[in-house]
């Protein structure tokens, strides 16, 4: 606790893309004062964390896809879908949305909120766009660069 948090307000594995374009299983803890990246691999270890002083807003799509995109000040946004949901198929957007909203109302903050596909984002200065494609013989979701950016690519029933 050295960031001095008072409570937790979300928590969910995740896949996300790294700085180098690849994607990666992590856990995503949201705090009244961070957001940290876990690896769950390494008994949760925080391996960064953004301060919710520099999250400007949230992207999600409309879809049932769970691309959640939070945008930063610096411009190193970071794209995440939410996964192990219980039961599966259940939507923790709302959940994350709701929370983040509630909390940056009560600091007398704006959360800029964006439902959108493709969703825009910068990753560390590059503007790129996310697109989400369903796939038949997709059995997880998963990211994959394009030229424009990123494929989230879903499983199509």
């Amino acid at each position: 606790r050295k960031d001095k948090f008072m409570r937790v307000l979300f928590s969910c594995h995740v896949r996300k893309i790294n700085r180098f374009h690849k994607a990666q299983d992590r856990a995503v803890l949201v705090t009244d004062r961070h957001l940290y990246k876990m690896d769950p691999l390494k008994q949760y270890k925080p391996m960064k964390s953004i301060p919710l002083y520099n999250v400007t807003g949230l992207s999600v799509s409309s879809g049932k896809d769970q691309l959640v995109v939070f945008h930063t000040k610096d411009s190193r946004d970071l794209i995440v879908c939410l996964k192990g949901m219980m039961p599966v198929g259940e939507s923790r957007i709302g959940e994350l949305v709701g929370t983040m909203v509630s909390h940056f109302k009560s600091e007398k903050r704006k959360l800029q909120l964006n439902v959108a596909s493709p969703i825009q984002c910068s990753m560390h200065g590059r503007k790129c766009t996310v697109v989400i494609e369903a796939k038949i013989n997709q059995s997880q979701p998963d990211f994959t660069k394009s030229h424009s950016g990123y494929i989230l690519s879903v499983p199509g029933n």
